[in-house]
């Protein structure tokens, strides 16, 4: 099938179900340096064009930025030895008082696997330094004492948990404009990544504390939720007046495991909806980033007004299948998604990767409302898997 869209129409198309030339395969690709020829990349503009040349659609992506402490909080860090162990400790100093965190130091700290949480929008994902950031996956399995511990922590976050200003939000707003300009030039989607209000609970606090915060004292939840969410409908704003494309919020940890459906109708699809009721307002689109659930949450999903799932995978789901979500949200949502990383992927097996894109092809391509991914890193996902899932797009999307 000879194109008739641009990348960046043809993602639209998709997302809004108004009918692309043809269904649209846009993986994210992590961890650029990592990968061999021909996925290698040291920035997004370079893995940008290496996708265009394998026929794929890319995304340049404007990462939000970090928040930033207020002026009066001063930080303190230091590592010291404790028998076996190496730990790290962070302390904000607040006018509220001290937050602190202890997590215990790894001898793999600074391995390439362990990328900085947030990129910047020209960064390569490597970590370079030794110290604790805010958000990290890694201090959760390591941490000895968690930032917020009750209610009287609250106050100090929020000192904490604060929108950028100044000289930050200068340079940002700069690194954004040329972000936006290359997609211009190369006419391709952007991405606003990543607003996060769920998420925040397994940095910030203890996981089975949290969990049982949920039913003993939902007052706590909804205002440690609460700082996170004022943040983010700020994140939001500047997504919007960088003129992106696509708002992401980022809900994976927002799983079925944790929240349950009940919790995360509660809990987490009115701060979602408010969100993507601030990006149509400004004429933007929505996205829900969250690889598990979907099938659990579907008739709650239904009610809430984000215009794409990314990351919907067949072997997540909690609940039926792909062609169960499409008969539920087919009507109402988008797609991004469709094929499992850890078993299709790893395999290397091209029938079964012929299978899975077939499958995620006819259960959720309808009306073209299917933008087709996987999220893959280079130490889960065979670089020749990769070349396989775009070998059976081609056969079953581009025909």
């Amino acid at each position: 099938m000879a194109s008739t869209m641009s990348s960046r129409q043809r993602m639209l198309a998709a997302i809004k179900r108004d009918g692309p030339d043809h269904l649209p395969f846009s993986p994210y690709i992590g961890q650029g340096p990592w990968w061999p020829e021909p996925l290698f990349w040291r920035d997004q503009v370079e893995r940008a064009h290496k996708m265009l040349a394998l026929g794929l659609d890319p995304t340049i992506d404007i990462w939000l930025p970090d928040p930033q402490p207020h002026p009066e909080v001063k930080i303190k860090t230091w590592r010291e030895t404790q028998g076996a162990d190496t730990l790290l400790t962070k302390e904000y100093h607040t006018p509220a008082g001290v937050l602190r965190q202890v997590v215990r130091e790894t001898k793999d700290w600074c391995h390439p696997i362990h990328g900085p949480w947030i990129p910047t929008t020209w960064g390569i994902e490597k970590r370079d330094h030794f110290g604790m950031d805010l958000f990290d996956d890694w201090n959760i399995s390591r941490r000895v004492e968690p930032w917020v511990k009750g209610w009287e922590d609250l106050d100090k976050l929020r000192y904490i948990i604060r929108p950028i200003q100044g000289v930050q939000l200068d340079e940002w707003r700069i690194d954004s404009e040329r972000a936006r300009q290359v997609a211009s030039d190369l006419d391709l989607l952007t991405v606003a990544r990543r607003t996060i209000v769920g998420d925040a609970f397994q940095w910030f606090c203890d996981i089975p504390w949290f969990m049982i915060q949920l039913y003993d004292d939902p007052a706590f939840v909804d205002a440690f939720l609460d700082i996170f969410q004022e943040w983010s409908l700020r994140q939001v704003e500047l997504a919007l007046d960088a003129g992106v494309d696509v708002v992401q919020y980022r809900g994976w940890y927002e799983s079925p495991t944790f929240w349950g459906p009940v919790g995360w109708e509660k809990y987490l699809a009115p701060r979602i909806q408010t969100q993507a009721e601030q990006a149509h307002t400004a004429g933007k689109l929505h996205s829900y980033l969250n690889p598990e659930g979907a099938g659990l949450y579907a008739e709650a999903l239904a009610t809430v007004n984000t215009d794409v799932l990314q990351l919907v995978d067949p072997r997540m789901l909690h609940k039926g299948t792909l062609s169960d979500l499409f008969n539920t949200l087919g009507e109402k949502k988008a797609f991004w998604g469709g094929v499992n990383g850890e078993v299709e992927l790893q395999s290397q097996d091209p029938d079964m990767i012929d299978e899975a894109v077939r499958q995620a092809v006819e259960a959720l391509g309808h009306r073209g409302g299917l933008i087709l991914s996987a999220f893959i890193f280079p130490e889960m996902t065979p670089t020749q898997s990769i070349l396989y899932m775009i070998e059976a797009w081609k056969r079953h999307c581009l025909k």
